[in-house]
């Protein structure tokens, strides 16, 4: 029997004990000390059926330990400095995902001072939104190249940045423009680079061209 219930029948049946021997008391007129055991007696008889009743045991949910699990060692962060800038050589010995900013940019210095461009860097820090300035020899002009280089980060270059290579190639007294990258484009970007005239190079031109012509020089100086 649950002990909840079991206390419950317990307290009906003192109730009914201690009445039915009231009643006999005050029938038969007893002495008061036979009042007073009428009272007590059953009280005390059923504090103990209540202390008696076995106790119910809860049953505690066993939950299983823990398994620790191993920590998976956190890897370091192998983002490459944009502003570092390795000598030629090494830029030359090193594949494209592994240069930084600054490296890719001389990367396509190198490319253009090979090829006849006369290349000019337009120095660090405030470039004005160009990094490069490459003569034509058709057009006997200079021409203002940007070049960002965001391989493998899943980032667009998208017009704001078309935009901005159009107002710093007429700053620096161009005429043309170019725009290097080794991601891609976006729709948008491509139809303004249209408007504005200038010639936009993504990923595969620069495996095409720029890469291809690297792997060849770092075979010769290997």
């Amino acid at each position: 029997m649950d002990r909840k219930r079991a206390k419950a029948l317990i307290d009906l049946f003192r109730m009914l004990t201690m009445f039915v021997a009231l009643y006999f008391v005050f029938t038969l007129r007893l002495h008061f000390y036979y009042t007073l055991a009428a009272i007590i007696i059953p009280n005390a008889l059923a504090q103990i059926l209540i202390v008696a009743l076995p106790k119910r045991k809860q049953s505690k949910k066993k939950t299983a330990p823990k398994k620790a699990g191993k920590k998976k060692p956190t890897a370091k962060s192998s983002k490459v400095p944009t502003t570092r800038l390795l000598p030629d050589k090494q830029i030359l010995k090193m594949p494209l995902e592994k240069m930084s900013g600054s490296e890719f940019e001389r990367l396509c210095y190198m490319y253009y001072k090979a090829k006849g461009y006369r290349p000019k860097e337009t120095g660090k820090g405030a470039d004005g939104g160009v990094d490069l300035l490459i003569y034509q020899r058709e057009h006997k002009t200079y021409e203002a190249v940007q070049i960002k280089h965001y391989i493998n980060s899943g980032r667009q270059i998208t017009v704001e940045p078309i935009r901005m290579l159009h107002a710093a190639k007429q700053n620096k007294g161009c005429q043309l423009a170019r725009f290097i990258t080794t991601t891609t484009y976006t729709k948008d970007a491509m139809l303004q680079a249209d408007q504005f005239y200038i010639e936009t190079h993504g990923i595969e031109w620069v495996r095409r061209k720029i890469d291809t012509w690297r792997k060849e020089q770092a075979k010769r100086i290997s």
